[in-house]
Parts: C-alpha cells; structure tokens; sequence
C-alpha cells in the first residue's frame, strides 16, 4: 500500500507559491493545503498536523519567519518542516542545520529541485511511519521486550530507530553485564528492513576457539577429518539478515582478520573453501571490555574496531535509570506470577526502597532474578526489608533514613477530603515548644499536594504526575510509600 501524506504550503499568495502548489499536485497526486499568514497556519496545525510543512522564511508582513519555523520544529517533531530560503540570502542555511532542519528548498522555485527534496522528505515519512509500528506498548514502557519509561531509556529507544534506518552501517554496542545487549541488537535487526531475514546471534567468549571459526564461516566437505559434509557458517545463515557479535573482544586475532575482510569485502571464505562467496550480512557487536584499551595493548586489530564502531551505542546501566525499577518489577512479577498461575505479591515501602538504592552490578538480569526467587518464596504476599537477600541487608541504615518520615501523623491530620490552598500564606506555626519538626511539615505539605492532584485528576495518576511536575513512577511510589491508598476520593 503506497505511503500517504499531508502537506501545507505556509506562503503568501504570489506566482512562486502557486507553481510550487501546482507542481506538488502535480506530480505527487496529492492535495495541497494552503496557509497565507502565520495565524491561519496555527489554526490549521490545531485542527491536525500535517507530514510536511513547507514554510516561507522571509515574509516577516505575514509572520513567517526563521522563529516560527524554529517554534514548529520544536512543537511537531514528527513533522517535517521544509523552509523556503531565497537564493540570495545562504547565510540561512546554517541557522537552519543549528534547528536540525535537514530539508529545504530555495526561491525562486525549481520543479527538479522541489521533486528530489520533497522525495527525499516523504522516505523519512515512510520509514519513520514503518519505525511508529513496532511493538511499544507506550503505557508500560515496553520496546521489543526492553522495559522502560526513564528519560536514558526514550533516549535509547529513539536511537535504535534512528540506526535501524540505515541497514548497512556497523553498530559497536557498549554495555555493562546484564543491560540487554543482545535486546537492543535484536531490536535494530527487527526495525530495520532486514527483519524478514534471520538474526543470527553468537557469542565469542561461550564457544571455543577452534569452534568458533567454523561456527562464523562454515566449512567445505573434506576440509579436515570429520567434515564429510558442507556446513553453513552462521555468517552465511544471516545473509539479507543480522549477525550480532556479543563479547567481541574475546575473539582471537586470527578471526579478526577473517571478519575484517567480512566487512571490507562482502565476501567470506569457509573454511577449506577455494573460492570466495558473497554476502550481505549487517554485523552488529557487542562487548562489555574497553575496546581502545585492548587495541593499545596489541589484543585488538585497530582497523577492524573502526570497522565495527562507525556507529557507536551505550546502553545505561540500571543504577543510571532507578526511576525504570517499579516498572521492570512490575513487569517481572506479571511474568514469574500470573503467567505462571502463582499469586502476585507486593513490595513494602522499605524493601522498594532498597531496589532503588541498590547498586545492581549485575543489572536488569540481577534485577529479574531477585524477582523470580522471591515469586517462588513469597508469592501471594509482602515482601519486607528483612525478606531480602543478605546483600540488601547493608543498605538498612540508609533506607531507614529515607523511610524515617511520619507518614501516619500526616495522614492524622487530613481529615477530610476538601480543596485547600496549595500554599495558606495566612497558616500560622505553633513555635510554643521552642522547635518544630521540620520532616513532618514537609511531608505533612507533600502529602496534601498529592491529595490535590489526585482529586484535581479524579483519580488520573498520570494527569496527576503532570501537574505536579513529577514521573508518574515517582508519583506512584511516593503513594504507596504514604499509604495513601485511595484517601482522595470523596465518600
């Protein structure tokens, strides 16, 4: 099914925007909507945004400027705006390459100039459209199996879409044990026009060196003893697909030299083969080791590390995203719980707190299999702080000042469930005892804030955490953390 746009031409009436109308018709086979002045193109932008916004930059009379057009890119980012830049006047084109405006057009208009850009314009369409289908669940936070809602993890997600536009470039992904790295090559290989093909993974440091070479290419009958067959390397088993490296830097330099030609070439030799054979594989790696450190001390082919890093990738450690912890705990319950007919069991305040004030050296894969023991152990009930395995026991001091607040002595005091003021600037403090206990006030303050919200969003968490300003995550911990449990409502 062909791709279909929208697209508005923000320009004043005059011969050069009616012949850029005409010939967008034209030869696209699509309607063209018109916005003479700033005002009207608001007004159409509030009733639906369109593809494609091609913007006149010098008409300041109708308020079509480099600030609106700087203002559209920030409040559309999934529409593609292209300005209209007057021949004479280049210096534009590098304030618009500071706004990440990547596609443009001069005045006077050329049709050939106008056809090639505005094809260029709807590909990015199409393959953004194609990048939108991939299965997110956007409310829990979940991106082909990676969980997350945190701002690392947006920003990671978006990068993998990115990269998964260009099927061919090499991706080196960094990461600590236990991120995902294997996830997140998956990920590009199923956002990428190669997902029809195989993914083929293979991790260096689990198989053995004189595996491994016949594993990657593949060997011809007769190349040694045994070989009474050909055998299809996993190299060869990924053509048109993926082949993702995991533990990179454990490959010995006698097979760097054979992938370097993989990368180089197109083409890999099995081993025992007389001839080359040609491929197109995408080859990810993947690698927990210091790299350039490895190539410093000789243990590493330099030229085949800038063959794999032309797009380098990090992914966030655990303890860099604590805000994604009650999401993946969440998650992994579910899994090891009522996938698996068992009672789902909650955390207590303190023990939630030491999750989140845990280093997790082990990352996501230490965090999940903490969560599978205590589904087998405390299913159907509470998990206390004292529950917890004995690593989490040294953190007691710590949680015990974060948790120290009177939460109950708040609670006392909200009486009943009326709006007040945010603020009651004529409140006076009982200073009689010569102190006050400052935590309690706070939290006393916090608590009534959250109150508010809840019943200002009619019970909406995530409207609520929008205007308080916090992650709906924080939010939700910060209520079972008070008990609040549903005390907004009305009854």
């Amino acid at each position: 099914m062909p791709f279909t746009f929208t697209i508005l031409v923000a320009a004043q009436d005059s011969p050069d925007s009616r012949t850029l109308v005409t010939h967008i018709e034209s030869e696209f086979k699509t309607a063209v909507h018109r916005a003479a002045s700033a005002s009207e193109l608001t007004k159409f932008v509030k009733n639906g945004c369109p593809d494609i916004i091609v913007m006149d930059t010098d008409a300041a009379r109708a308020g079509f400027d480099l600030a609106l057009a700087k203002s559209l890119r920030k409040s559309l980012p999934e529409t593609v705006i292209l300005p209209l830049i007057p021949t004479k006047r280049r210096e534009l084109l590098g304030k618009l390459l500071q706004l990440d405006i990547r596609y443009f057009l001069h005045t006077p208009i050329e049709p050939a100039e106008t056809t090639i850009t505005l094809n260029h314009a709807v590909e990015h369409l199409a393959t953004r459209k194609k990048s939108l289908q991939h299965p997110i669940n956007r409310k829990q936070g979940s991106f082909h199996g990676m969980i997350g809602n945190s701002a690392p993890m947006k920003k990671l997600f978006d990068f993998i879409c990115r990269v998964a536009e260009d099927d061919e470039s090499t991706v080196l992904i960094h990461g600590e044990s236990g991120t995902g790295k294997e996830m997140v090559a998956k990920a590009i290989h199923l956002q990428s026009n190669r997902n029809k093909k195989n993914f083929v993974p293979v991790n260096c440091a689990a198989i053995p060196d004189d595996l491994l070479e016949s594993e990657l290419f593949g060997y011809s009958k007769g190349a040694f003893t045994g070989a009474t067959a050909n055998k299809i390397g996993r190299i060869q088993y990924a053509d048109g697909g993926t082949l993702f490296l995991d533990e990179i830097g454990d490959m010995k330099p006698a097979l760097q030299a054979k992938l370097l030609r993989v990368l180089q070439e197109k083409e890999f030799e099995p081993v025992g083969a007389l001839k080359a054979t040609p491929v197109d594989t995408r080859i990810l790696a993947a690698t927990h080791r210091d790299l350039e450190q490895l190539v410093s001390e000789g243990q590493f082919r330099e030229d085949l590390y800038y063959r794999l890093s032309v797009i380098p990738l990090s992914i966030p450690p655990l303890k860099q995203r604590s805000d994604d912890i009650p999401l993946l705990v969440e998650t992994f319950i579910h899994n090891y719980t009522v996938k698996r007919n068992r009672a789902p069991y909650t955390f207590s305040p303190a023990a939630m707190a030491a999750l989140l004030h845990y280093e997790w050296r082990g990352n996501v894969r230490e965090l999940e299999n903490l969560i599978q023991h205590m589904s087998i152990l405390y299913s159907g009930g509470n998990v206390e702080f004292d529950d917890l395995p004995e690593k989490f026991l040294a953190l007691r001091d710590h949680i015990e000042t974060v948790i120290n607040s009177p939460v109950d002595k708040a609670q006392d005091k909200i009486e009943d469930n009326q709006e007040r003021p945010l603020v009651d600037h004529n409140a006076t403090i009982d200073w009689s005892n010569g102190e006050i206990d400052f935590k309690e006030l706070i939290n006393s303050f916090e608590t009534e804030l959250i109150l508010q919200a809840m019943r200002k969003s009619e019970g909406n968490k995530k409207e609520a955490a929008r205007l308080l300003g916090l992650k709906r995550t924080t939010l939700l911990e910060k209520i079972k953390k008070k008990e609040l449990n549903e005390t907004w409502i009305e009854r």
